[in-house]
């Protein structure tokens, strides 16, 4: 039998379980990094022992450079695919699937995939609905656009981030010289250097999360959830709550035909795909993109309500494609078996976790699925202002909606230091 194999760039975050995945096909994996260094909030997903082969460029290489050495690296080689793992591999995953031949998003559109400002103009480009925006390292330039445009509120972000990072709502002069001077010049947490900053009209309305997977140029929506949230001062705001939706319902197909139009924009033609949608009341536009997996998912608690997740759906596009799109083009809109939602625990206190003594509770309500990205022991548990910074994920599933209604009051009654043990630490 042909030995089958395939490339995985950045298997961090949710792209850590393609590996099992692929092998349940029969197909080994190499991992290829994009930098020298794993990112920090990434380093514990990584396990080199899951990979027949691990390849690492120098700390000296520019990205041309990266991109040469891992092309000579994988000469030769008899390879069936290249997909990012995460955020970071992204375009690593274009510049390599393109230059061997693979199937492939290509790069004319790379940059657009993850720079937030470049995916705004590829969309208007397209003729299709964008936020708009303006560029810039001075709060001074963008105070004037904010007013310029008539907006009582923007959001400003850096341009390339991930987990919510350095989000800010912006009302006055002042709280846009505060977020203009928090982002610019950092480093965020995927290891890019801030040199602007990304000011939007912030629109209002309802948020949603859409994964999709596509195959030839033909997307395939794979669930979409509303994304509830809760606003933090002097910052923005964050997830509290995702409620899985009906693929049959009438707001799924508006985000279907939108999310469609918007990969056909960006040119994803091959793989997965994670989009925040918010719709107001002139329909749907995009508010984040990834062309890559979801992260900070549970695939288990997600397969319980589905039947398949987009981890699994992936594996399968790029192990048997013909398979995969024969079945969803018969399956059409994607079928919810159970109801579910994603609980976002948010913290208003500090201190060490010594342990979970709210857990077993929480593992006996009946809807309970699962619980994931809870703070480990011995690190501290801090006060809730972005993604990164949730002390944990309670996954609830049940058939009886009342039920998981009933659960999810009763979770969302306990106080962080009734679910967590925390140890005060001594600040002098």
């Amino acid at each position: 039998m042909k030995e089958r194999n395939c490339v995985i760039v950045d298997a961090y975050s949710t792209g850590r379980y393609l590996p099992e995945e692929f092998k349940r096909y029969g197909i080994g994996t190499v991992h290829v990094m994009s930098a020298a260094q794993i990112p920090s909030i990434f380093q514990s997903h990584f396990n080199a022992d899951l990979y027949d082969e691990v390849i690492r460029p120098s700390e000296r290489m520019g990205y041309d450079d990266i991109v040469d050495y891992h092309l000579q690296a994988l000469h030769g080689r008899e390879l069936e695919f290249v997909v990012a793992g995460c955020e970071t591999g992204v375009e690593l995953a274009d510049s390599l699937s393109e230059r061997l031949g693979l199937p492939s998003n290509g790069t004319a559109l790379s940059a657009a995939r993850r720079d937030k400002a470049r995916l705004s103009c590829a969309l208007t480009f397209a003729g299709v609905r964008s936020i708009r925006q303006v560029v810039s390292d001075s709060p001074v330039e963008i105070a004037s656009w904010k007013r310029e445009a008539k907006f009582d509120q923007i959001v400003i972000k850096p341009l390339n981030s991930t987990g919510t990072e350095d989000v800010f709502f912006c009302s006055t002069d002042a709280d846009i010289q505060r977020a203009v001077s928090a982002i610019v010049g950092k480093t965020n947490r995927v290891g890019a250097l801030n040199r602007f900053a990304l000011g939007q009209e912030k629109i209002n309305g309802q948020q949603y999360t859409v994964n999709a997977v596509s195959i030839d140029g033909e997307a395939f929506v794979t669930e979409a959830w509303t994304y509830d949230t809760v606003p933090i001062e002097r910052a923005s705001s964050v997830c509290s709550l995702e409620r899985l939706l009906g693929g049959n319902e009438p707001i799924v197909q508006e985000l279907s035909d939108y999310l469609v139009r918007a990969l056909q924009a960006l040119q994803i033609v091959d793989g997965p795909a994670h989009a925040e949608i918010i719709v107001d009341h002139r329909g749907p536009v995009l508010v984040d993109f990834g062309a890559r997996l979801q992260g900070t998912m549970s695939a288990k608690a997600r397969t319980m309500a589905l039947g398949h997740n987009h981890v699994t759906l992936t594996a399968w596009r790029y192990a048997d494609p013909k398979g995969f799109g024969e079945y969803m083009r018969l399956r059409g809109p994607y079928k919810r078996q159970a109801h579910a939602l994603c609980v976002s625990l948010i913290s208003d206190m500090s201190g060490v976790v010594a342990g979970y003594p709210g857990l077993e509770a929480i593992r006996k309500l009946p809807s309970f699925a699962d619980a994931i990205a809870f703070v480990p022991i011995g690190q501290e548990l801090v006060p809730t202002i972005d993604l990164v910074s949730t002390p944990g994920i309670v996954y609830l599933v049940n058939s009886d909606l009342t039920q998981l209604e009933n659960d999810y009051r009763k979770l969302r009654a306990m106080r962080m230091d009734q679910v967590f043990d925390l140890v005060m630490q001594d600040r002098d």
